[in-house]
Order: structure tokens, then C-alpha cells, then sequence
């Protein structure tokens, strides 16, 4: 198992929320809430580890990884 670190943060002159998830290179925000932001960076998150089926190569070996994207307890 590993953690993946997800930073919210405020941003006082534009007053609202934004995040970054710093190992995927993930910035995003621009919410009224936190709550708001956190569940939009677990929607980058999802989006970003769906990759690109054009980019696969039809060629290769594969192995399949079941991957949950949810907040740690």
C-alpha cells in the first residue's frame, strides 16, 4: 500500500479552495468549499491513473491493478 499526498489549500484573494497533488504533478480548484476540492482532486486522481488505451501498446505483457482512489482512514 502506499499514500498519496493531496494538499488543499485557501486562497484569500480569489476566496476559494484549490489542491495539488504534488507526485502526480495535479493542480487544480477554484471551489467555494474544501469539501468540494477534496472530492474534485479524488475525480483528477481517478482521471489521471485511467491513462490513455491509445497510448497502450497491444504488444506488451500486461498485469492489471485494481486501484481504489479514496481518502485514508
Amino acid at each position: 500500500m502506499s499514500l498519496l499526498r493531496v494538499e488543499l489549500f485557501y486562497d484569500d484573494e480569489a476566496s476559494n479552495w484549490h489542491y495539488r497533488v504534488p507526485a502526480l504533478h495535479i493542480n487544480g480548484g477554484g471551489t467555494a468549499t474544501r469539501e468540494e476540492a477534496e472530492r474534485d482532486s479524488l475525480a483528477a486522481i481517478e482521471f489521471a491513473l485511467q491513462g490513455d488505451p491509445g497510448d497502450y501498446d497491444p504488444g506488451a505483457e500486461t498485469l492489471t491493478l485494481d486501484v481504489s482512489v479514496a481518502p485514508a482512514a
